[in-house]
């Protein structure tokens, strides 16, 4: 390929590329979901990694948005791990380096988990403890539940928090012991969904998933921009070396009526339609025969219609008298500044 077509073909690329960020028919941006966390006292690990599964449940469904799998990735090795030990076919084998990475990060803090519950002095508020595994926990019937959730869209290559809110969701009813429910199994509890505590937490996800369904993310992410920037510089790469090579001074190898051969080619990146001015060539010599100032006067203009690798042929566009050993230069291009 040479270096015209490379230079299309690197053009293309930038104007495919950016075309597809501006165009309706957007790609959806890739995100990954963090476990969730909570400052809230005997928050436990596992009861983030659950609303986390609820979230990847929800948030799968949207059609702006393409979740990637971030809890069971254990899992996902798993298979790979049966194919490299070979006890899969070799033709069905997961290879290493194909998983997609996440252009955003959805991250959830739990700022409110718990219950209301009554008292002869009124209402007061509780948290309901969280002992997992362990000897149960607080059991408390027909009261107020409440659950918030901030949450965060983080770009990960600028580290910018693109979007964010509160999804928040109350409910009248029982509040469930969450203690036994290792893992994230407490989500998926039909004990839990029955439970006030668990309606006020779906409640509080589809809030938030409502709000993210209307969302329109951004044209393109940090890594987007990186990629442009990347393609950008390639491009300025090539056009600076090409303009390099195209400063050069061609030879008239032959006049054949309108038609001048000049000793350049798409070896030095000239193509069909270039323009070029001919110039005649004027010797000063001193008295000892030594020349001592070369002149250049422009005699004409050719338009290149036939290309080869090293030699080219243009059409005369002015009526002009051009002779075997004149030179020509790109329009624009001062001969004498030329070696």
């Amino acid at each position: 390929m040479n270096m015209p077509q490379k230079l299309a073909c690197v053009f293309l690329t930038v104007v495919t590329f950016a075309g597809a960020l501006s165009g309706a028919e957007l790609k959806r941006p890739s995100l990954r979901v963090a476990p969730s966390e909570s400052r809230l006292p005997t928050w436990q690990p596992a009861l983030g990694e659950g609303l986390a599964q609820m979230m990847i449940t929800e948030l799968a469904r949207l059609t702006n948005l393409q979740i990637l799998e971030s809890v069971a990735l254990d899992d996902l090795r798993e298979e790979r791990t049966l194919g490299e030990s070979g006890e899969i076919d070799r033709s069905e084998r997961i290879k290493r380096g194909h998983w997609k990475s996440a252009e955003y990060t959805f991250k959830t803090t739990i700022t409110r988990f718990g219950v209301e519950h009554s008292s002869s002095g009124g209402s007061s508020p509780i948290q309901i403890r969280l002992p997992f595994g362990g000897g149960g926990g607080v059991q408390v019937h027909n009261h107020k539940c409440e659950v918030q959730i901030d949450w965060r869209i983080v770009d990960n290559t600028t580290g910018t928090i693109v979007k964010s809110g509160r999804g928040s969701g109350t409910e009248s009813g029982k509040a469930v012991s969450i203690a036994g429910f290792g893992g994230g199994g407490w989500s998926s509890s039909r004990e839990f969904a029955d439970s006030g505590l668990g309606k006020a937490t779906m409640k509080a996800v589809a809030s938030i998933v409502f709000e993210l369904e209307e969302w329109t993310p951004p044209l393109h992410s940090g890594r987007d921009e990186l990629d442009v920037k990347k393609h950008a510089g390639e491009l300025s790469a090539v056009q600076t070396k090409r303009d390099m090579e195209r400063k050069i001074k061609a030879e008239v190898i032959l006049v054949d009526g309108s038609n001048v051969w000049v000793a350049v080619g798409s070896a030095q990146s000239f193509a069909v339609g270039d323009r070029l001015t001919v110039y005649r060539k004027t010797e000063k010599k001193n008295k000892t025969g030594k020349v001592v100032v070369v002149d250049f006067e422009a005699v004409g203009s050719l338009e290149l219609v036939k290309v080869q690798p090293e030699k080219s042929c243009g059409r005369l566009v002015q009526a002009a008298q051009v002779e075997e050993g004149w030179i020509a230069t790109l329009d624009g291009i001062d001969p004498s500044t030329l070696p």
